[in-house]
């Protein structure tokens, strides 16, 4: 019997961390957090990132997160790096009898973990990085396209680090990148769980949380990160940091940073539900009420 676990998935503004956190509470749980930047310290609002809380400050009623805060913004943290890290957690959780609730969106990180998937080994070529460097994102994505179509569906065109290490992989190893992740022996029995919207009630939502974001200080919180880091680094470039930079170097109004993150935001979505929906295991809700059943029923 393998231990049990539930992974709750959907796009961002979905909801899905709300729903987490009623489950863990109803069922003796703990979180992790599995998102590629609330892992960052000091990437709070823009991330929409809850505060971790630690069973020696946490009250009655109160979630244990984990996942959160791991590395400073300017040091590296990669899906391997992370699957490493949730496997120790995964299995801490248990150890002490309570339930393992992994909540977020980032996909490629979710099945990493749950299917035990083992990514390329693949050396950086330095040189052929600075050639590729040299380019724009639309001649990358353009070039990653032409050799995995498959990934090109669900890589973020917009995130110049990774069609870099994309196209890497497949000139280096001369096979497309989404072909090569290879499946271990899954370690874990889990329940599926999907949260999402109609598209327009989508959008509305990540509207608002975008207008909330700007209203807690996004701004000021970008300021001071640039500050001590600089606008260059990996952690920078996520949706929502990327645009305020640009506004602080004077490219953009803010009007035009806050309707860019909207805009990237939504076309984010989309790529997590093409991801999660090829993920035919996953229980769709369509009433988020349906959930303490679901999982009741998983657990017996």
């Amino acid at each position: 019997m393998k231990p049990k676990i539930v992974a709750v998935v959907g796009p961002t503004a979905s909801g899905k961390s709300s729903l987490g956190t009623e489950i863990a509470k109803k069922f003796n749980g703990e979180i992790l957090c599995v998102d590629s930047r609330t892992v960052y310290l000091g990437l709070d609002v823009g991330t929409a990132k809850s505060s971790p809380l630690t069973p020696l400050l946490g009250g009655e009623g109160e979630v244990i997160q984990h996942g959160l805060d791991l590395v400073n913004p300017d040091e590296e943290m990669n899906g391997a790096l992370f699957k490493e890290y949730a496997d120790k957690v995964i299995a801490d959780i248990l150890s002490r009898g309570k339930l393992p609730v992994l909540v977020g969106g980032t996909g490629l990180w979710f099945d990493m973990i749950i299917d035990n998937l083992e990514m390329p080994e693949v050396e950086p070529d330095l040189v052929l990085r600075a050639e590729l460097e040299k380019r724009s994102e639309e001649e990358l994505f353009f070039e990653f396209k032409k050799l995995d179509p498959v990934g090109a569906e669900i890589i973020d065109q917009k995130n110049k680090r990774r069609l870099i290490r994309a196209l890497e992989v497949c000139k280096k190893t001369g096979q497309p990148f989404s072909e090569l992740r290879k499946k271990g022996e899954p370690k874990y029995d889990v329940l599926w769980l999907g949260v999402d919207w109609p598209k327009n009630i989508l959008d509305e939502r990540i509207d608002q949380r975008v207008d909330e974001m700007i209203e807690n200080g996004l701004v000021d919180e970008v300021k001071n990160l640039m500050e001590k880091y600089g606008d260059k680094i990996y952690a920078m470039s996520g949706i929502g940091y990327q645009e305020i930079c640009r506004f602080l170097n004077s490219q953009i109004s803010l009007v035009e940073a806050v309707e860019e993150i909207k805009t990237n935001t939504k076309h984010y979505a989309k790529r997590q539900r093409t991801w999660f929906k090829k993920n035919k295991n996953i229980h769709w809700l369509t009433d988020v009420s349906e959930a303490e059943l679901i999982v009741q029923t998983f657990l017996k």
